[in-house]
């Protein structure tokens, strides 16, 4: 390796250790109002984080420097008080709040015209395919109304974006989403692979991946699939991940960004149980290596403990469980001049639109 490379990589490594939290996710419910075929989402009825805690949370992330809000967990609009957090979140100074939903439950009540009140907001909505596609993985009638509401976010302003999981089922319909946003003027869309962590380990997995003899015919599409978005002027967020979605979907080969992972040094996740990680693929597979519980230790603690650091480094040193989704670090899937030129093109885009 040369040695400038080397170097540049302990001083961003050094930096990383170093840096303050940028971004809190707080999964706030597990109960989800849909029965996927792709996801084992636990039907808990139960609240997590109490809301008088989430917001002390939400004071510490704020005074440990977090400038972006992610709150999360099964379907988040099922959680009656969730837009009462996130206006709060607003109000102490996040610049940013970024919300997936299956979008159901928008239209219903006053949701969509409290949301209009939050200048910082973005939204993503989970549509796999056109309507045929989509209501057979998540339900009869699902697609009408994630598509109204999408509708209905943009007519009022709201940052609104679109994301699709690459799937069997899904693969030969995914331009059509990007048909979708189009049609409706959002600008940027995500694509990310089924997961089996998601889907539950006892799901039929070959049912949504793809065989080894078919990952040459995965790449082509793939690649079609982001010439098409690019003909019609769409950035697909996860665009520089697609190279390693064919062996990751064929072959169960997990990547990392060359440099090693970044997320563990700007996230905090906070879980149902008020358990924390540094990421959410740690938080599925290392149950036993949580930072602490926000119910016994402030986030100053959490955040600034051996723990973080030993798996910041796992990170870094491309050592943890490896995950691919749209949650995972983006960026560093970018390499060289590219990575410069597509960050900026992406942030670019989503600066304007929101």
């Amino acid at each position: 390796m040369p040695l400038n490379i080397m170097t540049d990589r302990r001083a961003s490594h050094r930096h990383a250790l170093e840096r303050n939290l940028s971004t809190l996710a707080v999964a706030f419910i597990s109960n989800c109002n849909l029965a996927c075929k792709m996801c084992s989402q636990v039907k808990d009825r139960e609240h997590s984080v109490a809301y008088d805690r989430a917001l002390s949370i939400m004071d510490e992330a704020r005074t440990l420097g977090a400038d972006r809000f992610s709150p999360c967990g099964g379907e988040i609009f099922t959680r009656k008080d969730i837009i009462d957090i996130m206006t709060y979140a607003e109000r102490i100074g996040f610049q940013q709040i970024s919300v997936v939903s299956n979008g159901t439950l928008l239209l219903e009540g006053q949701k969509i015209k409290q949301l209009e009140k939050l200048s910082t907001l973005l939204i993503t909505i989970s549509v796999d395919g056109p309507r045929e596609v989509h209501d057979d993985l998540r339900g009869k009638g699902v697609y009408d109304k994630a598509v109204e509401a999408l509708r209905e976010l943009r007519a009022r302003g709201i940052t609104a974006s679109i994301s699709s999981v690459i799937m069997r089922q899904t693969i030969d319909r995914l331009k059509e989403i990007v048909d979708l946003a189009v049609d409706l003027g959002v600008p940027v869309i995500s694509m990310q692979p089924y997961n089996r962590e998601t889907a539950g380990m006892d799901n039929d997995h070959a049912a949504f991946e793809f065989r080894p003899d078919e990952e040459t015919s995965l790449r082509k599409k793939l690649r079609d699939i982001l010439h098409y978005a690019a003909s019609k002027n769409i950035v697909v967020y996860t665009a520089n991940m697609m190279d390693r979605v064919p062996p990751y979907l064929t072959r169960r080969i997990r990547p990392i960004p060359p440099d090693g992972c970044f997320v563990p040094s700007r996230l905090l996740l906070v879980d149902t149980s008020g358990e924390t990680y540094p990421c959410f693929m740690m938080q599925r597979v290392m149950k036993e290596k949580s930072m602490g519980n926000v119910h016994d230790k402030s986030l100053d603690n959490i955040w600034h403990n051996d723990i973080h650091r030993e798996l910041t480094l796992m990170g870094l040193n491309r050592e943890c469980p490896r995950c691919f989704a749209a949650c995972s670090d983006v960026d560093g899937y970018n390499s060289g001049a590219n990575r410069d030129r597509v960050t900026k093109l992406i942030r670019r885009v989503i600066n304007r639109f929101i």
